[in-house]
């Protein structure tokens, strides 16, 4: 009874010996998860380098390289030790060198599941697109149409350029005029008409097209009296809706044809009493109904209104007292349904806060959310670099009867939060921390979504701020972000804007 004896008189492969081999097995499986967890832990660092406050580490990683490091000692050392004692037993280097490889095989399947199971879910780079030429060009607005946002339509200041959202590819490209920048864009676009206005060096933003975004044609071209104070870009100038093309004037709203430029109507808005103070502001449309935010000025007071008009025949429908005393600093259209406008007058003790107006008519007072309040303040713009001027990319969005805006806590520097608030009420309805905010957007019927800074995605619940998938938020594989991004969301793909495109791509997408 004992181990079998060979002819030469030592041990064969009895028990004693098959589990020496086994353990031979064992030792190359931990050399393998060894080999395994440094790969996948050091590939697994965007750009080569993470930790830090501003690019932290993938989640995963610091588990899997201390596991990595650990089964290097403890690993490699089983293996001399088994293979010295198998050899004991059994001698010769073929045996044991296919046992420690077939250990390291086995090992593979486990610990690449062991190792996404550490890392948690991560977006990966799908595509990313060339970079802008020249590179002195930047992102006015985007665009996403088709059927699920199949085309991204990034306007630039030279140009329009088209992508395709599943793979990055180019679909189109149409330039603006010779020595003309676009200086206006319609938020949306209406049947696959987009409108895009153009100016000269320091002359008023007095050129608008209208352009067909599923092939690139621009269908109709029209020169009207522009706004005089806006000769670069910037945003509400124009407005799409059903069949008509609404533009900004001097003295209020000039509508045409949305496929043909055919002039439908003409609203004067600036008022009798006030001749030559007032001046129309921005321009927004949906579902039929037109605003026209109307601000004046004489002296040091101000004041202003909205003025509401059937898109289709011009006629006023109404017309509602800003709340202001001061000139009007900021009015930027945040929804045009329900309409909610973003509002900053002038005057340190006067409003500055975002107004929902939920009605058409003149009763009532629109519902005001303040931009500062007692535990936290509103950051719905982004305010440092260049870029998204024609159509801003804010980080705020509606929906739902819901306002979800990018906050800070009183005196902090960046938006590490975001808060619901009610257009019913201002009644805040959640708040939750993430880890700056890149972009945001609506990314289902109650839904949106919140890219961080330092490379998380997180879907929140319009209507309770539950997050939807991973408590922590996803972790994005790549992180090329520029100053001031933008965040959309197509069919499965987000994608990622880039008000500039030199450095970093002007836009990817992630899956």
């Amino acid at each position: 009874m004992g181990d079998t004896v060979v002819q030469d008189g030592r041990p064969g492969t009895g028990w004693r010996g098959v589990r020496a081999g086994l353990a031979v097995v064992a030792a190359g499986a931990a050399a393998g998860l060894a080999v395994e967890f440094h790969i996948l832990g050091w590939t697994s660092i965007p750009g080569g380098s993470c930790g830090g406050r501003y690019r932290p580490c993938p989640d995963g990683t610091t588990p899997t390289l201390i596991l990595a490091f650990a089964l290097t000692f403890a690993g490699w050392i089983a293996l001399l030790l088994t293979i010295g004692r198998f050899t004991d037993r059994r001698p010769g280097k073929a045996l044991p060198a296919v046992l420690a490889v077939a250990g390291v095989l086995l090992a593979l399947w486990p610990g690449r599941q062991a190792y996404l199971w550490m890392r948690g879910p991560v977006l990966g780079l799908a595509w990313q697109a060339g970079p802008d030429r020249p590179s002195s060009v930047r992102a006015e607005g985007v665009w996403t149409v088709g059927a699920h946002g199949s085309t991204v339509v990034r306007v630039r200041g030279d140009a329009l350029v088209a992508y395709d959202a599943r793979d990055g590819d180019r679909r189109w490209t149409l330039r603006a005029p010779v020595r003309e920048s676009v200086c206006g864009m319609s938020e949306g676009v209406a049947d696959g008409v987009g409108l895009v206005a153009f100016a000269r060096y320091e002359k008023p933003c007095d050129t608008v097209w209208g352009v067909d975004t599923r092939t690139g044609r621009k269908l109709w071209e029209r020169t009207y009296p522009g706004v005089a104070g806006f000769t670069s870009g910037s945003d509400g100038l124009l407005a799409a809706d059903g069949d008509t093309a609404l533009a900004l004037t001097d003295t209020g709203v000039r509508a045409y044809g949305l496929t043909d430029g055919r002039p439908r109507w003409t609203a004067d808005l600036r008022g009798k009493r006030a001749a030559g103070t007032c001046a129309p502001n921005v321009v927004s449309a949906a579902g039929g109904t037109a605003r026209a935010v109307v601000t004046c000025q004489a002296g040091e007071k101000g004041s202003g209104r909205v003025v509401t008009l059937d898109t289709a025949t011009g006629e006023r429908r109404g017309s509602r007292a800003l709340p202001v005393e001061s000139p009007v600093d900021t009015a930027m259209v945040v929804a045009a349904e329900p309409f909610t406008l973003l509002l900053e007058e002038r005057d340190e003790r006067g409003v500055a806060a975002v107004l929902a107006y939920p009605g058409d008519g003149d009763d009532g007072d629109p519902v005001r959310i303040p931009l500062s309040a007692d535990d936290e303040d509103l950051v719905p713009r982004q305010t440092s670099g260049e870029g998204f001027t024609a159509r801003p990319a804010l980080r705020a969005t509606v929906g739902g009867g819901t306002l979800v805006v990018a906050t800070a806590e009183p005196g902090g520097y960046t938006a590490d939060h975001v808060s619901a608030y009610s257009l019913r009420d201002g009644r805040r309805l959640w708040r939750a921390g993430v880890d700056g905010v890149a972009g945001l957007v609506s990314s289902g019927r109650d839904r949106v979504a919140v890219l961080g800074e330092r490379g998380r995605l997180w879907t929140f619940d319009t209507a309770d701020g539950d997050r939807i998938g991973e408590a922590d938020g996803v972790m994005v594989g790549t992180n090329r972000l520029t100053e001031r991004t933008q965040l959309l969301r197509t069919h499965d793909t987000w994608i990622v804007v880039n008000g500039q495109g030199t450095k970093e791509p002007p836009l990817y997408g992630l899956r």
